[in-house]
């Protein structure tokens, strides 16, 4: 099984510790070049290294740039891919997420795929990963956070 991957949950389970999960549910995540350039440029040296990545280009190039007049090319890139392969796409940024809804794209985020994890057993516990998210500075709502644990049976503290 395959997935299409925009840049910011990469970069978000790496930070966490969390990226493995990854390898453990999908065959290889698919990444289009701009998202590829991004990691590079924040994490070339851990993402050249990362076997279960692999980047395809996008066909459709008008639909890229009609993407891009709302989202970034990442973004852009990622939804057309997904629509081209119809393969689900891993995002969390909203704006990027209501576009794919729009695209009819079915969509998932690092929450998601954390739930998802949790439920095969792969993880124990959610909340260890949300705190080196914290930790490391990516902002999640706190109301968000609580109301996420407590629906996978975890808290906070």
């Amino acid at each position: 099984m395959q997935i299409i991957s925009n840049t910011s949950p990469l970069i978000i389970l790496k930070k966490s510790g969390a990226i493995f999960i990854l390898e453990r549910l999908f065959d290889s995540v698919l990444v289009p070049h701009s998202v590829q350039d991004e990691l590079f440029k924040k994490e070339r040296k851990y993402f050249s290294k990362v076997k279960f990545l692999k980047v395809e280009g996008v066909k459709d190039e008008h639909l890229v740039k009609a993407l891009a007049l709302t989202v970034d090319k990442g973004e852009a890139e990622a939804i057309a891919l997904s629509i081209e392969k119809n393969l689900m796409l891993l995002i969390d940024d909203l704006k990027g997420r209501k576009v794919a809804e729009r695209m009819g794209v079915e969509y998932i985020g690092t929450l998601g795929l954390l739930k998802i994890t949790k439920n095969k057993g792969i993880i124990d516990e959610i909340r260890p990963h949300i705190l080196k998210l914290l930790e490391s500075g990516y902002y999640l709502d706190q109301k968000l956070i609580e109301k996420f644990l407590a629906h996978v049976g975890e808290n906070l503290e």
